[in-house]
């Protein structure tokens, strides 16, 4: 049974999807959704309406979007299937071990055990093993991977986490601020505003990506702490952010402060080049110190036409970095493997 509340809240959630998705289509050309979006968006806008926020991150969308998973798609039940085969080669195989090499459990170890390793604790101290990923949204993976019992992690809290380690070894002092386009659901405000009380994070994205990163951390953090684009945001001006927020791509250059950070984690590679060009530009002139950016080093496929997947013409993590250094950053850090895996480039920028 829905209380009151409940559907006040649906219908605020409803509202801000219905605003930003009338806006993007008379807004600049160069901040709506590029050809690699538009091929999943009918279908993410699809989930949240007949499925709704409260199972966000277990969407059919969401692996392909937002929530990548680990493993490679075993079931329980294909995973007693492939311990009975197990069994038969190896009468001593282990089920825990043959459950967690298939259901992505050593991945995870992996990539939270990589993060505690290079994690500056000298430069930027932080506690990774009392703070972990909420249950919000309906996880489909919930790895216990830290001393502390009840903490859980999936596979875009890890990413992150191993993009803030390899930060920490070139950081003066913790951020206290971190300016981010294309955040997905948000789990890089859920990951620095846990540890850090007076941490502000500015999420800016597309329809309706606002929406769930806005659902998100209001449910984490309340609306005292995160400001949502609604009404009490005019449609054009100066937007004083308060705090964090969640604010459309084309709403960028009303944001007003300066950033400690700037993070940018598989989205660059998704866009087109001017595209990239441009959000590097009106970042870079907010005053960042920081820029940090995980793409591909090639980039994405190639669409065979406009309308198909991929993007027209790819974006390379050495594209990215030409682009800030054309404004005045230098590369400070660089990591592949062992940090990121497949073909990924985590580069650590500072402004001269």
């Amino acid at each position: 049974m829905t209380d009151g509340r409940d559907t006040v809240q649906a219908k605020d959630w409803s509202a801000l999807t219905e605003r930003t998705l009338a806006e993007v289509k008379t807004c600049a050309s160069i901040y709506r959704p590029t050809n690699f979006w538009d091929v999943g968006l009918n279908k993410i806008l699809q989930d949240l309406d007949t499925l709704g926020l409260d199972r966000f991150k277990s969407w059919p969308t969401s692996g392909a979007w937002f929530y990548p998973r680990y493993g490679n798609g075993f079931s329980n039940a294909s995973i007693g299937v492939a311990y009975e085969a197990a069994l038969q080669a190896n009468p001593r195989a282990s089920k825990n071990w043959v459950t967690s090499a298939l259901n992505g459990a050593f991945e995870a170890r992996r990539d939270f055990d990589v993060a505690g390793v290079c994690w500056n604790q000298d430069r930027w101290p932080a506690n990774l093993d009392d703070f972990g990923e909420s249950p919000v949204g309906t996880p489909p993976q919930a790895y216990g991977l830290s001393l502390t019992e009840g903490v859980r992690f999936g596979r875009p809290y890890l990413n992150y986490l191993i993009v803030m380690a390899a930060l920490s070894n070139h950081v003066d002092a913790p951020p206290k601020s971190f300016l981010e386009i294309g955040g997905g659901f948000g789990v890089l405000g859920e990951i620095v505003m846990s540890r850090d009380a007076e941490a502000r994070y500015v999420d800016i994205d597309i329809p309706p990506l606002v929406t769930v990163a806005s659902f998100y951390l209001t449910e984490l953090f309340g609306r005292d702490r995160v400001q949502v684009y609604d009404g009490a945001i005019a449609d054009r001006g100066v937007i004083e952010v308060r705090g964090s927020a969640v604010v459309p791509s084309w709403r960028l250059e009303d944001v007003q402060g300066d950033f400690d950070v700037f993070v940018n984690s598989f989205s660059f590679q998704e866009m087109e080049p001017e595209v990239v060009d441009n959000y590097i530009d009106k970042v870079c002139a907010k005053g960042v110190k920081y820029a940090v950016s995980l793409n591909s080093r090639l980039g994405t496929v190639k669409a065979a036409k406009a309308g198909e997947w991929g993007s027209l013409q790819p974006v390379t993590s050495a594209d990215i970095l030409n682009g800030f250094e054309k404004r005045g950053y230098t590369v400070i850090g660089q990591y592949g493997d062992p940090l990121v895996h497949g073909g990924r480039q985590l580069n650590v920028l500072k402004r001269k």
